[in-house]
């Protein structure tokens, strides 16, 4: 290391090399700016290709803070390249030590390859804009890379290194110290808005009068369709548990869910609003003003419960959320490998840097670490439900907290990537293939040497092995004497598709497969199952939950309570909307998107920019193969009527945020 340290101080003390007779100076110090104004150039595309989608859901100011924080990892980045590249030429220096050696390289290997990225993304944001449906693929990208660094290798050698380094120095380092100055910034920015690093947190419990309540559990399983469990008559054997759990609790036959991916249902979920009410649209999406307060736990820790949601999906978390304050303790299972570090160390509460860092402004990095878990990993599913239980198990077994308990628990499998642990391979597979062999990049696509059959049978292994955990948990509860006096709710954020030509979820479909999910309510000293036929959706769970705890239903909630039906009586007669607005600006009225809206007969789909219909008798038809909308007019036109109204109150009551746009 003597030596090693020895050639790195020389290299940065002096840098005189001859290069063809002529001697320059190394300067690693106008490197670094150098290396920083291209990767900040970097960010500035990409920027410029999310500002659209961003602008969507996030005010300018945060923008500015999540680019701020953006910027600030790249130079992190940038420095770690220089850093390396220095390295390298000291263990040039030392291994030559004895003869001279030109080290003029260090500047083409500091500033090419990430030249030639730069000019590469350019292109493609030209790309996008002139020609946004071809696709180059990966390879074609790595052949784009290094024609691009042997071009500008042959064009720097002609003017020479003191000619590059001329050109940085005028050119590139300006743009570095402004960068420099816009992080400077975005840092003062985030301390004015109290943003923080993130943190789990378990506060410990209060004094409070609150005889006799019923602890609650609310389950939800991610991406848990309703036709692919046993439990609603699916012909394999995926919830056992499920079953069996609901041989003591009342099982809701046609509950849907109000937006087919985790942001928008989730929180509906928490705050019994619909998506157009609580305005969360986007995959980034999180609620604003009044609405941070007006939510399930924030109700029931008023009434003296002991609030607490424990998620390994950040979508569905009250950090992602911004409901925080409702809550005595908040805690985030992140997936394992260098994906979670990744998720969990960007994750800055008051920002929204867990989301545009990952799937948005960074992207490419985060795409990186999940190609690299894949790699190291491959036949491991990456984010276990067991964390998530183990963690409730914990909480439930603390002694300082006396008061009554609401302990909601989201788990992601089965999620994709299908990737069944070992004990639930093979279960479903009739193939050779391994379903880690299987990456759908694609909604649109299926995989290659895949078959949407085969898909779905590692997704069916994926639910198999989420209702083993959640039995688990249910066993664990009842061992402990808790099931017996609680109130226990299990549902899904939505559902999953392998029909109609999409595989996953979100996007403009509002089929049966993405948002026909299931719901099992138990209740205290249950003994007996029940089915319930009538409709339901998830903005019903918080009425229900608020009415079980003494609580009224509040006025800002869109759903209604569902203990009527558990009593066998009639819920009054009402619509259940569905809806996905991903396209739709959070700031202003709804104008685009699709928009289901069912009663117990039919389900009309709308689509509000094109204006096309399809109608389904959904219960006869679960597949939806058949639009009847030309057969049955009178049906289409008076669900068509109800959205049109429910949708003009909904414009005309809303006041857009402050500084929106």
């Amino acid at each position: 290391m003597g030596r090693f340290g020895q050639g790195l101080a020389r290299i940065w003390r002096t840098g005189n090399h001859s290069l063809a007779s002529a001697t320059f100076r190394l300067r690693p110090g106008l490197a670094l700016l150098s290396i920083v104004a291209i990767f900040s150039l970097f960010l500035e595309i990409q920027l410029l290709e999310q500002l659209d989608s961003l602008r969507r859901y996030m005010t300018a100011q945060e923008i500015a803070v999540d680019a701020g924080f953006a910027l600030l990892l790249l130079l992190a980045i940038a420095f770690l390249w220089w850093l390396g590249i220095l390295a390298a030429g000291g263990i040039v220096r030392l291994l030559a030590w004895r003869k001279r050696c030109s080290l003029s390289w260090l500047w083409y290997c500091w500033l090419l390859p990430p030249a030639a990225y730069l000019v590469l993304r350019f292109a493609r944001a030209l790309r996008m804009a002139i020609f946004p449906t071809w696709r180059g693929g990966v390879f074609l990208q790595i052949f784009c890379v290094l024609g691009l660094t042997w071009l500008f290798l042959s064009v720097l050698r002609k003017g020479g290194v003191g000619e590059l380094q001329r050109t940085c120095r005028s050119r590139f380092a300006p743009i570095a110290w402004a960068h420099f100055g816009l992080v400077v910034l975005a840092l003062i920015m985030s301390w004015g808005q109290g943003v923080y690093l993130f943190h789990n947190f378990s506060h410990p419990g209060r004094s409070v009068r609150a005889e006799n309540l019923a602890d609650i559990y609310l389950i939800t399983i991610d991406t848990l369709r309703a036709e692919d469990t046993s439990l609603y008559g699916y012909s394999l054997p995926t919830t056992p548990n499920l079953e069996r759990f609901a041989q003591k609790s009342f099982t809701f036959d046609y509950f849907f869910a109000n937006s087919n991916f985790t942001t928008p249902t989730t929180t509906t979920i928490e705050t019994g609003k619909l998506p157009w009410s609580h305005r969360v649209f986007q995959f980034g999406g999180f609620t604003r003003d009044q609405t941070q307060q007006e939510n399930l736990a924030a109700a029931l820790r008023q009434r003296g419960y002991y609030t607490a949601m424990i998620s390994s999906n950040f979508a569905a978390s009250p950090f992602h959320h911004r409901t925080l304050t409702s809550y005595d303790t908040v805690e985030y299972a992140p997936p394992l490998g260098t994906s979670g570090f990744w998720l969990k160390n960007t994750n800055l509460i008051g920002a929204n840097t867990q989301a545009t860092l990952a799937y948005s402004l960074l992207h490419r990095l985060f795409e990186v670490s999940e190609a690299l878990d894949r790699w190291l990993w491959r036949n491991r599913y990456f984010s276990p439900a067991e964390a998530v239980f183990s963690r409730a198990r914990k909480l439930l077994e603390r002694k300082d907290i006396s008061q009554p308990r609401f302990v909601w628990v989201h788990i992601f499998p089965p999620h994709d990537p299908y990737w069944p642990p070992q004990a639930y391979e093979n279960r479903f597979q009739s193939s050779s293939n391994e379903c880690s062999d299987f990456h759908i990049q694609n909604p649109k696509k299926t995989p290659q040497d895949a078959s949407p059959a085969e898909l779905r049978a590692c997704y069916d292994e994926m639910v198999l092995y989420a209702d083993h955990a959640v039995g688990k948990f249910l066993d664990w509860l009842q061992q402990t004497g808790r099931l017996e006096h609680s109130l226990v709710i299990i549902s899904a954020d939505h559902g999953e598709s392998f029909e109609h030509a999409r595989l996953l979820h979100g996007g403009p479909q509002l089929y049966n497969g993405l948002i026909h999910v299931p719901l099992l309510i138990h209740v205290p000293g249950q003994k007996q199952g029940a089915r319930i036929p009538q409709l339901s959706q998830q903005a019903d769970l918080l009425p229900t939950i608020l009415d079980f705890a003494g609580i009224p239903t509040p006025s800002w909630s869109d759903g209604a309570s569902l203990k009527p039906a558990l009593e066998d009586k009639p819920i009054p007669g009402r619509y259940v909307f569905s809806m996905n607005f991903e396209n739709s600006n959070s700031f202003a009225a709804i104008s685009q998107g699709n928009i289901a809206v069912l009663d117990d007969e039919f389900k009309l789909v709308h689509d509000l920019k094109s204006r096309k219909e399809s109608l389904y008798q959904y219960k006869t038809d679960y597949q939806e193969k058949h639009n009847v909308l030309q057969a049955q007019p009178a049906a289409a036109q008076r669900l068509r009527t109800a959205l049109q109204e429910k949708l003009l109150t909904v414009n005309e009551s809303y006041a857009p945020a402050q500084g929106g746009q």
